[in-house]
């Protein structure tokens, strides 16, 4: 019995070591609940478990089936396969491993990572191990370590070569980080290791920022592309940034090729068309422009095609050259078809606590007369800023400003020349070196400047100096003082006309408290200034030339007393006011100057900019109707309507001012030096959303002349908007009268005509016309404008002229020659 039990353990014994062998050959069960069915040909496995093989492949999962007769392993829930060797990680739901043909598939969602470097995401993925090829028929996602991102809807990976091919395959640089380009191929081959593609049908979409405009779609089409990390050449290729919609763009740029150069972010084209509406319109063998992204790159800016009014034809090709980090310049040669030619240049520097900018241009060919042909004109600007950092100031900072033309209407002519460093209608120029401190208890500015007229003077007028100025502020708090000081002073040097200087320092003191409400409802304010003026003079008209010194002192009391009535349709307001202001001191003859005083600055303490003699009442009222508008409340109608808005309505304010004698010395124009000033009012009225009309007038004390009128009406609607002013000025404040018009009316969002106008009546005058219809959407502006007008000075004359002018943004601006209509001569 013993030898029998012996011979049947050795005979199971050597059928488990057959057993064990088979399965090393091809797989090892790790697993705690296995099932071995249908003589030893099904291994069917629960519990999860892991599996291994001998080419280093591991695999874990909930369950799973061998059918050694095939040779296939079927596993199911949370499957992952790591292959050792090639350093790839596989997830997914299910899995089929053939071993024989060393072939894996999934099925159903597949999260695969490629030598921790690409992690992919898909459906129904395949895995040729042999091959080390990975491929699927339908969409999947791959990303790199470097944030690449690629869609596909079919595709075909060689492991081995870093290989991708495509179909449908978008792609997009860095999502995470530059959210840029968008690239969209039909078919694409990448090479990943080198960073090369090959595409075909390829689509473009650049970052909105392109251009700095939100509301553009810069985008490409080409049939085919091909580039690496440095360089996208693409073969018939149409460039637009115009906003994408059903419709044909307004403009696109077709070109034979074009390549997108990301060393130096610039997009190229060769023999390039402009087309506007599928129409070509310009031909370019070369051009360029900035790519994605770009703050300062060296290149052509937006030229310009013009004709002026004065200078005639021309053409503007501005070009912008980056010296360094810290230093670029902008040159801007416009060229004239009668051997004109302006040179402008800005150049631009900045360090750690400074900016400084230079603008300067010349010009050579301009006839402005018989005796003047040929003048060259220049100018030259420059301005440096220079933070201190003083650590006891808040800011510190040092200013050095130079400014100089050689002819006094040359930037009035040449007024297409716009410097950063000019305001236009200027008539003087100022060169200075200023000092600006800020502390937490004051301010403090001093200067030394040159004053240029540009009148046209001889050159010992033309110049003054203040040799030095200052400016210094205080405020502060005194206890047992409703209200706040301030206490300034400020200086100056002046000299003009070569002999004549004068130098004078005033200190301020200023007491304002703050409003006070009486038991009846009366509000409340006063104030009171101090002045203390020194000077000294040699040769002034003005001051003598001993040292003076006088003081002088303001008292100023304001009441206003508001009365408001609110019923169920709207709210009144009728506010008395009144303001009293005494001065003891005599005061400089200050006759000769112009004030404009009008119902809004009557009642303030500098109305006149200068301390006036006496004292005087002024009085007046606002009275204020406002409209409530109504609704039933959501919730209950029944209950009392809930205010949903409260309109302006009516505003009229009327102000005068009395004196107890005549002050010669005030400004003759303001009336304020009369016993009884004009009568100032201003009324508004808005009789809905869309209609304003306003009227301010100055009327004499009699009641008998109006010296001053001003009406505007104003329409305001979403297509049509019109204003109407008429102003008239007699007796001491002037003799004008004039009318203007400006109209404007939308058709829908992309036409508009505008119409403007102004006459002067007192001499029968229209002194402009300026008629514009355009057209515009987000990438193109086009316009026919008519413009005539008289105005003449020098080299300034009067036009009348009608012109059509094309923007194509961001790129370029054409503008034809004008039909000068007529034109005065300079002789």
């Amino acid at each position: 019995m013993k030898n029998k039990f012996a011979f049947i353990f050795l005979i199971l014994l050597f059928s488990l070591s057959n057993l064990k062998n088979l399965l090393a050959d091809e797989f090892i069960f790790k697993v705690t609940d296995l099932e071995i069915l249908e003589n030893n040909t099904i291994y069917k496995g629960n519990n999860r478990g892991k599996i291994t093989t001998n080419t280093q492949v591991e695999l874990e999962s909930d369950n799973f089936i061998y059918l050694k007769k095939i040779n296939r392993l079927e596993t199911n829930g949370s499957v992952k396969l790591t292959d050792i060797k090639s350093n790839i990680i596989i997830n997914a739901e299910k899995m089929f491993y053939l071993k024989s043909d060393e072939i894996i598939y999934t099925i159903g969602k597949t999260l695969i990572n490629v030598d921790g470097k690409y992690n992919i995401e898909g459906y129904d993925l395949t895995l040729l191990k042999n091959k080390m090829i990975l491929f699927s028929n339908k969409k999947t996602t791959i990303t790199d370590n470097n944030s690449n991102f690629y869609k596909l809807d079919q595709f075909q990976y060689l492991i081995n070569e870093e290989i991708l091919k495509g179909k449908k395959v978008f792609y997009k640089n860095n999502e995470k980080k530059n959210k840029e380009d968008e690239y969209y191929f039909e078919t694409g081959f990448f090479n990943l290791k080198k960073n090369e593609f090959l595409g075909k049908d390829t689509n473009i979409k650049f970052h909105k920022t392109l251009f700095d405009d939100v509301e553009n779609d810069p985008r490409v089409i080409a049939t085919s592309s091909y580039g690496d990390e440095y360089n996208t050449y693409l073969d018939k290729a149409v460039f637009t940034s115009c906003k994408k919609t059903d419709k044909c763009p307004p403009w696109k740029v077709r070109a034979k090729r074009m390549n997108h150069d990301k060393v130096k972010n610039q997009i190229k084209y060769d023999s390039a068309w402009l087309e506007l509406y599928d129409f070509p319109v310009a031909y370019f063998p070369k051009f360029f422009h900035p790519g994605p992204g770009v703050n300062r790159q060296t290149g052509l800016l937006k030229p310009e095609i013009g004709d002026h009014n004065t200078l005639g034809d021309s053409l503007y090709l501005p070009y912008f050259f980056v010296i360094s980090d810290t230093k670029d310049m902008t040159l801007k040669p416009r060229l004239f078809n009668d051997d004109k030619f302006v040179l402008q240049n800005e150049y631009r520097q900045v360090t750690k606590n400074s900016l400084t900018l230079i603008d300067a241009s010349i010009t050579k060919g301009h006839n402005s007369s018989k005796l003047d042909k040929g003048d060259t004109r220049s100018h030259f600007f420059a301005n440096t800023k220079i933070n201190l950092d003083l650590e006891e100031f808040i800011n510190s900072d040092l200013s050095i400003n130079f400014e100089k033309i050689s002819n006094d209407n040359y930037l009035q002519v040449f007024d297409f020349i716009k410097s950063p460093l000019w305001m236009s209608a200027r008539d003087t120029l100022n060169s200075n070196v200023s000092l600006n401190l800020e502390h937490e208890g004051y301010d403090f500015t001093s200067s030394f400047t040159m004053y240029e007229a540009l009148d046209g003077s001889s050159n010992s007028d033309r110049y003054s100096y203040a040799l030095p100025t200052y400016f210094f502020s205080k405020n502060f708090f005194l206890d047992n003082f409703n209200g706040d000081f301030n206490f300034s002073s400020n200086g100056d040097n002046l000299i003009n006309q070569t002999n004549i200087s004068t130098t004078a320092v005033n200190n301020n003191l200023t007491y304002t408290s703050l409003d006070t409400y009486s038991f009846n409802g009366i509000k409340k304010m006063f104030e009171f200034q101090v002045k203390n003026s020194n000077s000294m003079s040699d040769n002034s008209p003005k001051y003598k030339n001993t040292p003076q010194s006088e003081m002088m002192s303001a008292y100023f009391y304001n009441a206003t007393y508001p009365l408001e009535k609110k019923n169920a349709d709207g709210i009144n307001t009728l506010t008395p006011r009144l303001s009293f202001r005494l001065s003891p001191h005599d005061m400089k003859n200050n006759s000769g100057s112009s004030r404009r005083i009008d119902v809004n600055n009557v009642y303030s303490s500098g109305r006149t900019g200068v301390f006036e003699a006496g004292e005087s009442l002024t009085l007046g009222f606002d009275f204020k109707k406002e409209k409530i508008n109504k609704r039933d409340k959501l919730d209950n109608p029944n209950l009392e309507k809930e205010i949903t808005e409260i309109n302006e309505y009516f505003d009229f304010k009327l102000a005068t001012n009395f004196r107890l004698k005549r002050e010669e010395n005030i400004s003759i124009d303001s009336t304020l030096g009369e016993t009884t000033s004009n009568i100032f009012g201003n009324m508004t009225l808005k009789p809905n959303k869309k209609i304003t009309i306003g009227y301010g007038f100055s009327l004499t004390n009699d009641l008998n002349t109006f010296e001053y009128n001003s009406l505007d009406i104003g329409y305001l609607s979403d297509r049509l908007s019109t204003t109407f002013n008429f102003t008239e000025e007699a007796g001491i404040l002037g003799d004008t009268n004039s009318i203007a018009n400006t109209t404007i009316l939308n058709f829908d969002d992309f036409n508009t005509l505008s119409f403007s106008t102004r006459k002067n009546r007192t001499i029968n005058l229209t002194e402009y016309y300026d008629v514009v219809y355009e057209y515009k959407n987000d990438c193109l502006i086009a316009g026919i404008k008519y413009r005539k007008d008289y105005y003449k000075d020098l080299d300034i004359i009067p036009k009348e002229e009608l012109f059509f002018s094309l923007t194509i943004i961001p790129f370029y601006t054409f503008s034809p020659d004008k039909m000068i209509l007529n034109k005065d001569r300079i002789d």
